[in-house]
């Protein structure tokens, strides 16, 4: 299954959220998310929960990892550096620093419409799967 396909159509919890993936290849992720007022912190005011660059920026890691490996593997740590709060639509890159034969690390920053930074993460997935099995992918 392409990495677009699997995470814009088959992610529950990404379509929920609103994050689109817009590239996947050779180890770089793109995508973004349009804030809505149920992403926000406040009734009167619009301003992200962290959970939503959080899920943005995993979401993208995985993408990036998965153009690499074909199927996203478990997240296993991720540190994320909120730099700025986030007012309105979020977009970002995920690029894998490090492909290995057991884990792989991805870095991805993440912008408001301005470019300023608002996040920057780097996280640690599983790879190589034993056996082929991925609990995180659905059997076609």
């Amino acid at each position: 299954m392409d990495v677009l396909e699997r995470f814009n159509e088959k992610y529950p919890f990404g379509q929920h959220l609103g994050l689109e993936i817009t590239a996947a290849e050779d180890g770089v992720a793109k995508g973004h998310v349009a804030l809505e007022d149920h992403h926000s912190l406040s009734e009167t005011t619009t301003l992200a929960h962290g959970a939503v660059p959080f899920a943005l920026a995993d979401s993208l890691s995985a993408a990036a990892l998965a153009s690499v490996e074909g199927n996203p593997g478990p997240t296993l740590d991720v540190r994320i550096d909120y730099l700025r709060p986030a007012t309105g639509d979020i977009h970002g890159e995920a690029v894998v620093d490090r492909y290995g034969s057991d884990t792989g690390v991805v870095e991805t920053e993440l912008f408001d419409a301005e470019e300023n930074s608002i996040a920057k993460t780097r996280g640690v997935y599983k790879t190589n799967l034993v056996g082929g099995q991925n609990p995180f992918v659905d059997s076609d």
